[in-house]
């Protein structure tokens, strides 16, 4: 029993003196690192346009999509940082005139769009911050993506605005991103050129409706026949992070 008990104080001393000597290691390195790291922390904005290329079995029924993309930067150091970020893409739209209603409503026609739109939220992480000098970066985030149809109803006048919408269908789904690109210095100082590319994979199994899958049956009624696929995406983003200026560190 006692020499049992010998050689477990022996493992437990032998394994703090390694525990102690890993973070005095790490505090040394930490100690010299940190004024580079300050200088280096802080937020960024990602700006950015974006064209959507479907994948799979979502490239059957959709051919692009299209819209924009905002976010926000925290660098911990010059390479290390988190992510967040909300986009919006439009993958289909279309306009019907119809007449506003039976009877007397008949004789007033008006303009119903509807809109297929993919709204998404993702947070991560990214190595590669924005800097000084160009430079590449890389992460991956995870989230949702919102699938998305809406109707709305306004005058035949173009300058009319809608007067009612509804939501026609909405699925939401987890989403799974890797992305990548490159930091290009240009113009006044803290603003980047910024061209990426990315995946999303989008759940499982998505419901999800495109142009000509809302239509009147014969009795008048609204007939909806969604698709049930996949809906992933490659994604082309081109835009510009701005870069708050860093003031040089006055010396002690």
């Amino acid at each position: 029993m006692l020499s049992e008990l010998h050689l477990r104080a022996r493992r437990a001393f032998r394994t703090a003196s390694a525990a102690a000597s890993v973070a005095t290691v790490a505090s040394l390195g930490l100690s010299s690192l940190t004024p580079r790291m300050a200088q280096a922390q802080g937020f960024s904005v990602p700006v950015n346009i974006q064209l959507g290329i479907p994948q799979g079995e979502f490239a059957k029924n959709v051919n692009l999509a299209g819209g924009f993309g905002v976010g926000g930067i925290y660098a911990l150091n010059e390479w290390f940082g988190l992510r967040g970020q909300v986009d919006v893409q439009i993958y289909g739209a279309e306009n019907r005139r119809v007449p506003l209603g039976g009877g007397a409503l008949g004789l007033i026609t008006v303009d119903v769009t509807t809109t297929n739109a993919i709204i998404g939220g993702s947070i991560g992480a990214q190595i590669g911050m924005p800097g000084e000098s160009a430079r590449p970066y890389v992460g991956g985030m995870i989230g949702f993506s919102s699938f998305t149809t809406s109707s709305s109803v306004s005058g035949t006048n173009s300058t009319d605005e809608p007067f009612a919408s509804s939501t026609n269908s909405v699925d939401n789904a987890f989403a799974k991103i890797v992305y990548g690109g490159i930091y290009i210095p240009v113009g006044s100082k803290g603003t980047l050129f910024d061209i990426g590319l990315r995946h999303t994979w989008n759940g499982q199994e998505v419901r999800y409706l495109t142009p000509g899958d809302i239509i009147e049956n014969g009795s008048g009624d609204v007939v909806l026949t969604p698709n049930y696929t996949r809906a992933d995406l490659l994604t082309i983003t081109i835009g510009v992070t701005l870069r708050p200026s860093r003031r040089p560190r006055q010396p002690n």
